[in-house]
């Protein structure tokens, strides 16, 4: 098994992704993703095909830079931070790290994306998109008797079929704090915090269209090193890179990779 390296699983670099041209009505995108995360979708694709659905993807892989320029986008006001009810937040926080908490309900942190890994979909149907409405990609289109409902039921019972999972659907599995300063291990169950103090929970929004690849995230998983993402975030020119290590945490990196899905 090759090794994983930081650059692959931070989103640094594309090695090991292939692309892939997708069409959107008269527009064409291209996507990386792994060979088996793509093979998997082409099979969920074939079978939602005869349920009556045109699942395509709109998102796979994302860089660190891209993902630092979403939370970044947010955080200077340039984009709108979304509420618990999918509204434009209001007032947004003064404090600066009230609003990078904010931020996270919805948007990972840069380095701490599962998109990162090239294992992951934000899928859609076009075809279900009523004429003139923008794709939200919010819960509130999945909500029974909105246009992706069918679809998301479909989800539910089909995923597991061909290795995926919706990651975001529920809330992390909770996690122990390891405290010890001796400990070097990488894993995302235990990155040490600023102050070593129990964590707190972090409620992270609901995703139905966000779809993880089980067997292409797991060895990003396994590599994967919460200090080493913490330094790239904080080596960063971003705004919102000084206040991090203040909500950085085992149970915040939990939340945004959802180790325990894969």
């Amino acid at each position: 098994m090759t090794a994983i390296s930081p650059e692959r699983y931070l989103g640094l670099d594309t090695t090991g992704l292939t692309a892939h041209t997708c069409s959107e009505g008269s527009g064409a995108y291209e996507l990386y993703a792994t060979e088996g995360a793509w093979a998997a979708l082409h099979d969920l694709q074939a079978d939602a095909a005869k349920h009556g659905f045109c699942v395509q993807p709109c998102s796979a892989f994302r860089s660190f830079a891209r993902q630092g320029a979403i939370v970044e986008g947010k955080f200077t006001g340039a984009r709108p931070i979304l509420d618990r009810n999918e509204q434009p937040l209001q007032p947004i926080p003064s404090d600066p790290v009230a609003r990078l908490r904010a931020i996270l309900l919805f948007s990972a942190l840069p380095g701490c994306s599962r998109h990162h890994f090239g294992s992951d979909f934000d899928i859609y149907d076009p075809h279900l998109l009523p004429a003139g409405q923008k794709l939200q990609l919010t819960a509130q289109e999945y909500a029974q008797g909105s246009y992706f409902y069918e679809l998301g039921v479909y989800l539910q019972e089909s995923l597991s079929r061909f290795g995926f999972v919706r990651p975001y659907m529920s809330a992390p599995a909770t996690t122990v704090t390891n405290t010890d300063s001796t400990n070097n291990s990488n894993s995302t169950s235990t990155p040490q915090s600023a102050s070593g103090a129990e964590q707190e929970q972090w409620g992270i929004g609901r995703e139905p269209w966000h779809i993880s690849h089980l067997v292409s995230a797991r060895d990003c998983l396994r590599a994967y090193d919460a200090e080493r993402a913490l330094s790239e975030i904080e080596r960063s020119k971003w705004s919102f890179a000084p206040f991090v290590r203040q909500v950085w945490s085992v149970d915040l990196v939990q939340a945004l990779l959802r180790p325990d899905c894969a």
